[in-house]
């Protein structure tokens, strides 16, 4: 199964801020709440982290979403200004955690097959435990893009007003 199909595309973009690489650094920091104090982010639209070399943002809710867009992107000073390749899609973590997991689950439910073969004639319930499984983490991943599903705009907005970038004639999809 691709990590397409069951995430989403992943969006890249590049930005050209006319800031210095320093007037980014500053100003995003300024507008994003810590992503390790739940308390900070309330007063902030975006909560995240912002280094040297570049940052990752996400949207502040009331509620959490492992599935939600994250964006993250790395900077370096061009000519006068900033140039910020940016990827917008779910954490790496999280898409990590779900792999690995559909594949234990897989795994599991064939080894419980191929065991129970000697007991063909007797009908087992834990059978369809993995089943359920997956089927359950089938339906939590596009549900959980679906909570997400205009953030990656939204981010996008947000960087594009506080680092000063000009419109994208591109829409994000």
């Amino acid at each position: 199964m691709s990590t397409w199909i069951l995430f989403g595309p992943t969006e890249r973009r590049e930005l050209h801020s006319p800031l210095s690489l320093e007037a980014c650094r500053d100003k995003l920091r300024a507008e994003i709440g810590s992503a390790w104090n739940p308390f900070s982010g309330w007063s902030h639209a975006v909560r995240g982290s912002v280094s040297d070399k570049g940052f990752w943002i996400v949207k502040t809710k009331g509620y959490r979403n492992s599935f939600e867009t994250e964006a993250r992107g790395t900077w370096s000073a061009e000519g006068n200004g900033t140039r910020i390749e940016l990827r917008l899609g779910v954490n790496r973590w999280a898409r990590g955690i779900m792999i690995a997991w559909f594949g234990f689950v897989l795994l599991l439910w064939i080894w419980l097959l191929v065991a129970a073969r000697p007991m063909a004639g007797e009908l087992r319930g834990w059978h369809l435990g993995p089943g359920v499984m997956l089927l359950l983490g089938a339906l939590a991943v596009p549900f959980g893009r679906w909570l997400a599903r205009n953030e990656g705009r939204f981010l996008l907005g947000f960087l594009r007003r506080t680092l000063e970038c000009p419109p994208d004639p591109e829409p994000i999809a």
